[in-house]
């Protein structure tokens, strides 16, 4: 087995130009229409996003089957696709019409239901780490939080390219969520020593991660949370939002995870971390067509890439 060929420069030219300006058409078409036509855009958008991800919807569909067994068939799995991508697509118009929306209205289009428990964690006055996915509308999720009064920092990956990545962060920022670079540990401790709300988005692949159970299967998942929260004190606070049958769209916090340092660090790192995978394997289990199904979440361990190429 070949290893996978790094892309040239040529490709990733090409690739970061078509991401600037379907970025840019989304993000132009978002500031026009009303919020029900920038959400019906989205799915039609969805629609061609997954005619054109052949490859994506084959992994997605293997991910589907291996989590889920014979549960859903290939016409369901199909169905569960599209959903994804529509909701995909939903989802960047949503966040690109976060500029144009007011604190009010932003509250209006997404309920949050459990705020005490966020409050609570923050009453230890040690900060607060929200937990979640790419699930529902995690980007709206996090304006939403930030509307009901929470001061928010996330950390964040920023697109390969510059330009697209300035108008996704331009548009975060607009719902008075401050940015964090994902290497940015001191931007991470003071929001937390100021206790404040740090967002984590914590269910990709992370190659220095841990080698964890992630709906059934090992993953390299994320550490990060656990290791700050141990770190310092700050309760962890998983959060989601789904998209309902009739578009609204519904986010909930859950009660705080308090950490309890004293024994073994490494060991309690695994520990809570392997506790936030369960937590959101849960909530992709009862709401599947919800989460990136197309994300390569469970890649070889580098031995075995190593082992296949030699």
């Amino acid at each position: 087995m070949r290893g996978k060929r790094a892309k040239g420069p040529l490709r990733r030219w090409v690739e970061n130009l078509g991401s600037r300006l379907v970025t840019g058409l989304l993000f132009g078409a978002a500031r026009v229409l009303s919020w029900r036509r920038a959400q019906a855009l989205g799915r039609l958008a969805g629609g061609a996003l997954f005619a054109l991800t052949r490859r994506r919807q084959r992994m997605a569909d293997a991910n589907l089957q291996a989590a889920f067994g014979d549960r859903f068939s290939e016409a369901d799995r199909r169905r569960l696709r599209m959903e994804v991508c529509r909701g995909i697509c939903q989802t960047a118009l949503e966040l690109f019409k976060l500029p144009s929306l007011s604190r009010e209205q932003v509250r209006a289009v997404m309920t949050l239901e459990h705020p005490e428990h966020l409050q609570a964690a923050l009453d230890r006055g040690r900060g607060a780490i929200i937990v979640t996915a790419h699930f529902g509308n995690w980007e709206l999720l996090g304006a939403r939080i930030a509307a009901e009064g929470f001061p928010l920092s996330v950390i964040v990956r920023d697109a390969n390219d510059a330009r697209t990545a300035s108008i996704v962060n331009y548009s975060r920022r607009s719902a008075g969520v401050v940015v964090l670079p994902r290497d940015d540990l001191k931007g991470m401790l003071r929001a937390l020593r100021r206790n404040e709300v740090l967002g984590i988005v914590a269910d990709q692949h992370a190659p220095a991660g841990l080698w964890l159970q992630f709906l059934g299967r090992e993953a390299a998942s994320p550490r990060g949370p656990a290791t700050l929260a141990l770190r310092t004190g700050a309760a962890l606070v998983p959060c989601f939002s789904v998209r309902e049958p009739d578009g609204r769209l519904r986010g909930w916090l859950e009660p705080p995870i308090v950490p309890e340092p004293g024994g073994d660090r490494e060991a309690e790192v695994r520990d809570l971390t392997q506790r936030l995978n369960w937590i959101i394997e849960e909530q992709i289990r009862r709401y599947p067509a919800q989460w990136l199904w197309l994300h390569n979440r469970w890649k070889p361990r580098p031995q075995e890439v190593e082992h296949a190429t030699a």
